[in-house]
């Protein structure tokens, strides 16, 4: 029984010995390395819509240290695209108050999805934070409406009955000599002077989908109303 005892008590003292050196050892490389030092993240990410590209509003919090922010998408591919964007005055916005940058979606039409970090000027990165945002492109102007005009006063003035999403509309109409005049911008109503019976007007329409998109989208071809 003595000597079961004592060889418990010296098999406890082995283990709490190598335990001990385990975690000195252990010890020994957080102080080497340094604990993990992240950046200040970034606070506000928002990704505003536009064609074939989005523009994306960064406002990081507060760190002396901050450098630049990266900016990454197509990370699902395999074959991600990615800029640096300084916080530099040149990169700020006074109207946003926030820095801001404007990223080419040549060949991305839908849904894009933004990831983002801070780098400081010790290079230490932050957390990763990402926005979901839109592109537009060919397929989806494709599928915008006209606003149709209509006649009053004897065919001397048209008006336009704009849906939701209408900025106006892009109009030249044909005058008695044939040719067109030079096209406007109209939002209701423009008196024609001159206009020729049997005459074309043409007219596009420019949408703004969302307030805080950063390009209107026109429909790719002219709508052409004959003149009564």
């Amino acid at each position: 029984m003595y000597n079961y005892i004592k060889q418990m008590t010296i098999g406890l003292l082995v283990f709490t010995a190598i335990s001990c050196d385990d975690a000195d050892e252990l010890l020994n490389q957080h102080i080497k390395n340094g604990p993990i030092v992240y950046a200040g993240k970034i606070a506000e990410l928002e990704v505003k819509s536009g064609y074939e590209k989005v523009g994306v509003r960064i406002l990081p919090v507060e760190d002396v240290n901050r450098a630049h922010c990266v900016l990454r998408w197509n990370a699902a591919s395999g074959n991600p695209d990615s800029v640096k964007v300084n916080y530099v005055p040149e990169n700020y916005e006074e109207d946003l108050a926030s820095y801001y940058a404007e990223l080419d979606m040549s060949g991305i039409e839908g849904n894009v999805l933004i990831e983002a970090w801070n780098v400081d000027a010790f290079g230490n990165r932050s957390l990763l934070t990402d926005q979901g945002g839109f592109v537009y492109g060919p397929n989806y102007v494709g599928t915008l409406l006209h606003v149709m005009p209509r006649f009053i006063s004897d065919g001397q003035t048209i008006e336009f009955d704009n849906r939701v999403g209408v900025v106006d509309n892009l109009v030249s109409y044909e005058q008695s000599n044939g040719q067109f005049t030079e096209e406007v911008r109209v939002v209701e109503r423009l008196e024609l002077h001159d206009a020729k019976p049997g005459g074309f007007v043409r007219s596009k329409t420019r949408y703004l989908i969302n307030e805080s998109d950063i390009d209107t989208l026109v429909t790719p071809s002219y709508l052409e109303s004959v003149i009564p």
